[in-house]
């Protein structure tokens, strides 16, 4: 009979696999600009792997709409027609507060915690004009909650819309100078988790998204 060794290390996951999904978080968290073009090379040389790994994970993207290759075979961030965002942002605006109202009835206050803490850095950021940490922290403050829901069905669909939007984040980073009645819906979210208010944490959460879609479409030069 052969046994365990328990010395045996955690199977870790192929390179490909890991590859995609350290370049679905750069999309998702908007470290990566529309229309930016991308080189297996300069990506196998950032990820530490070989060209190999790194096709087929550009590859998967391109299936899902996260990434674009042109007919010269170019790789490239895709542009998104204003109608394509507007899109997305309503979709995000209807599966986002349901992720969220089923989160409140299994949330944990250490991921509240962390979710305060998230929101916390985030306005740091801003104050600090940190459009990347911005990003960063704005993302992990959703997706804490998100992921709390426990749903396999929701949290992947909410990520996958956040990995095609994420690029345009930039696009919707707040200048609360050139935008007049700015609330704080991560507070109005924060808020509702403590009193178990489902109710106005999915406005919360959704008043949050219809801002930011305000915010890109005022960067965009459109009201």
């Amino acid at each position: 009979m052969i046994k365990e060794d328990p010395q045996i290390e955690e199977i870790k996951p192929p390179l490909h696999e890991s590859i995609y999904v350290k370049l679905r978080q750069s999309l998702a968290r908007g470290e990566l600009a529309p229309g930016q073009a991308l080189s297996l090379r300069n990506l196998a040389s950032s990820f530490g792997g070989s060209v190999t790994p790194v096709r087929d994970a550009v590859w998967r993207l391109t299936a899902e709409y996260a990434l674009h290759i042109g007919p010269t075979r170019r790789i490239s961030v895709p542009q998104l027609k204003k109608s394509e965002i507007r899109e997305l942002l309503r979709v995000r605006a209807l599966l986002e507060p349901e992720a969220a109202g089923i989160a409140i009835k299994n949330i944990s206050s250490a991921t509240i915690d962390k979710m305060r803490i998230a929101d916390e850095n985030m306005n740091h950021a801003v104050k600090n004009g940190d459009v990347a940490q911005y990003m960063a922290c704005n993302h992990d403050f959703h997706f804490h909650l998100y992921r709390a829901s426990g749903s396999s069905v929701l949290v992947p669909m909410i990520e996958a819309l956040w990995v095609r939007f994420g690029p345009f984040m930039r696009h919707a980073y707040p200048d609360v100078s050139g935008m007049n009645g700015v609330e704080d819906h991560h507070a109005e979210a924060l808020s509702a988790l403590k009193r178990g208010d489902d109710f106005g944490l999915k406005r919360a959460i959704a008043a949050d998204v219809n801002d930011g879609l305000k915010f890109l479409l005022h960067d965009l030069g459109e009201s």
